[in-house]
């Protein structure tokens, strides 16, 4: 399970911000294991977001470790 600096989980339509909070994105996914790693064809568990000015950008633990997401709100 992925958190954010407080310690609650990271979950699908949170609303969060990337790039050290100057970024808005949406969650997508939350890809912990095995299989789902290789549904979307990635090498690392991670976050797949959907942020406006890119598209959808996938993040892995260690990118979220670097720099990790800052939670604005859940979604619906």
């Amino acid at each position: 399970m992925f958190t954010y600096a407080n310690g609650s989980p990271i979950r699908v339509g949170d609303s969060v911000l990337l790039e050290n909070g100057q970024t808005p994105g949406t969650v997508e996914l939350v890809v912990l294991t095995l299989a789902e790693m290789q549904a979307i064809g990635v090498e690392e568990p991670g976050v797949m977001l959907l942020s406006p000015p890119f598209g959808r950008v996938y993040l892995p633990e260690w990118s979220l470790q670097r720099e990790p997401l800052q939670f604005v709100s859940h979604g619906p």
